[in-house]
């Protein structure tokens, strides 16, 4: 199955619309060009500061590929600068491994079909949620068929390989399911008994692959 990264970044107070901008304008295609595919941009609702994306790789070895050959490479030297001075932290990343099709997030929708929308520019429509379900050690499997028939945009697990790229940090905690769906603002998560549930509530950008569906 595909390999994910949930990233949650800190911005700089008030830059969050101006880094999705510039995020969008400059690091959908590049990504993909190096066997990355970015399939989601975020604000989260009730913390404009806050900026979350997530990216797709097809195993573990592409993405180390992939990073090295994006980051160690000219394009990115010469605009990480613009970037990295918008952002606080962005170390808050889950490395994850999906438990169906990989295609199921996006429905198929490709960066060619978001391509006239304008960057930088949240919508006003259906939200997604990500919520993190936390077992007891011991508890991930029955953790993950209380969850199996839940309807939604996708279920992952942790990704345990070991980050053969370390100059990004991950967070791979044990025991942790992860499921995204659309949602509307006052509904709450499906509640598993003896089970911490901690949501983000997310707001998708008109360029997001992923998006609220009915």
């Amino acid at each position: 199955m595909a390999i994910f990264e949930l990233r949650n970044y800190q911005m700089q107070p008030g830059r969050t619309r101006e880094f999705i901008r510039y995020f969008e304008e400059n690091f959908l295609f590049s990504q993909r060009d190096e066997g990355m595919d970015v399939l989601g941009q975020f604000e989260v609702v009730g913390e404009p500061d806050r900026f979350v994306w997530i990216r797709r790789f097809a195993d573990m070895e592409s993405r180390l590929r992939g990073l090295s050959g994006f980051y160690g490479g000219p394009y990115w030297k010469a605009r990480r600068n613009t970037a990295n001075e918008m952002i606080v932290d962005s170390d808050h990343v889950h490395l994850l491994r999906s438990l169906g099709p990989a295609d199921a997030l996006t429905g198929g929708i490709s960066l060619e079909d978001r391509a006239s929308e304008p960057p930088g520019v949240v919508q006003d429509g259906g939200l997604v949620a990500v919520d993190f379900y936390r077992s007891e050690p011991g508890g991930l499997d029955r953790m993950i068929q209380a969850l199996e028939s839940r309807e939604g945009l996708g279920r992952f697990v942790t990704e345990t390989a070991t980050n053969d790229f370390p100059a990004l940090p991950v967070i791979q905690e044990e025991n942790l399911v992860v499921t995204i769906s659309s949602r509307g603002e006052g509904e709450a998560a499906l509640q598993v008994p003896g089970v911490e549930v901690e949501t983000l509530l997310l707001r998708p950008t008109a360029r997001s692959l992923i998006r609220a569906r009915a």
